[in-house]
């Protein structure tokens, strides 16, 4: 998630860190000790805001732009126990240098809530594998550091079953 400070505007990505302070990639901001301030205003870490990212969707699944083919995150396995996800096509996954890439994906269920995060660093590729037992409906999103949050949509489990067969592929 991000967070942005009340004070001065700064943005701190839990996906990222802060160099200059030390704090190590994927440190949630309730794990960044007191002794560590806002590197721009030195304020306190409890003075920053959750930023609400606008979830961004394809208009028609069937026919995705180049930009969207790129960016919706794409189940790959799918089982009752877990989901295995990526950004981008088979052939070709979303770059991941440290100019452009997927920052996070995420676990959402169907009330909006994130059950589970995965943190992509630069030069790995967009793939996560989540633990859905207990989860009849979920999505998956993927964050963009340029291109902002993806969703695949709510997935119905056994709707997702019936429509797939055993290797993942859509019937025909």
């Amino acid at each position: 998630m991000r967070f942005l400070c009340v004070n001065c505007s700064h943005i701190y990505d839990e996906a990222l860190w802060e160099e200059t302070d030390g704090i190590e990639p994927g440190t949630g901001i309730d794990e960044i000790s007191e002794d560590i301030h806002c590197p721009s205003c030195d304020g306190s870490f409890e003075d920053f805001s959750p930023i609400e990212d606008e979830v961004i969707y394809a208009d028609d699944p069937h026919n995705l732009s180049h930009v969207e083919r790129e960016h919706m995150p794409r189940i790959m396995h799918l089982d009752d126990q877990k989901v295995e996800a990526c950004v981008g096509e088979e052939e070709e996954m979303h770059s991941s240098s440290e100019e452009h890439r997927v920052t996070a994906m995420y676990l959402v269920d169907e009330h909006g809530h994130i059950v589970e995060e995965v943190f992509i660093m630069a030069f790995e590729d967009p793939i996560a594998e989540f633990d859905i037992s207990g989860l009849d409906d979920f999505e998956i999103r993927a964050s963009c550091n340029m291109h902002g949050l993806w969703w695949t949509g709510l997935i119905n489990v056994d709707q997702y079953h019936e429509e797939h067969d055993e290797d993942g592929d859509e019937e025909s």
